[in-house]
């Protein structure tokens, strides 16, 4: 039992002294940030204004952005059409299969 206690207690005081130096640096921050306020230097320094690029050619940052692609189609093109040319072959053989075998009689033919 004076494990527990123990270990609440110390629970607490690490708890306590957390909220503690929390406060503390927030009153620190706040404090700063008031007086800087107050002495009217609260501005961000200005600096001369230097563009990073003196001249910019609008035909080159296009092509480097978005270069033209070459894609050679001719390969895909005739696997469509050979695979379009099987299908209907197999068509073609399904629907024959379905037609009826003349009948053979053997000696007339």
């Amino acid at each position: 039992m004076g494990m527990m206690v123990r270990t609440i207690v110390a629970f607490l005081l690490g708890a306590g002294a957390l909220v503690a130096a929390q406060h503390y640096w927030m009153a620190s921050v706040v404090g700063q940030v008031r007086s800087q306020m107050a002495s009217g230097s609260y501005t961000l320094p200005q600096s001369q204004f230097r563009p990073a690029f003196t001249t910019i050619d609008a035909d080159k940052l296009r092509m480097s952005i978005n270069p033209p692609l070459t894609i050679d189609t001719k390969r895909f093109e005739a696997l469509g059409v050979q695979s379009a040319q099987r299908r209907i072959d197999m068509q073609i053989r399904n629907a024959q299969s379905y037609v009826p075998v003349p009948q053979r009689i053997p000696g007339l033919r």
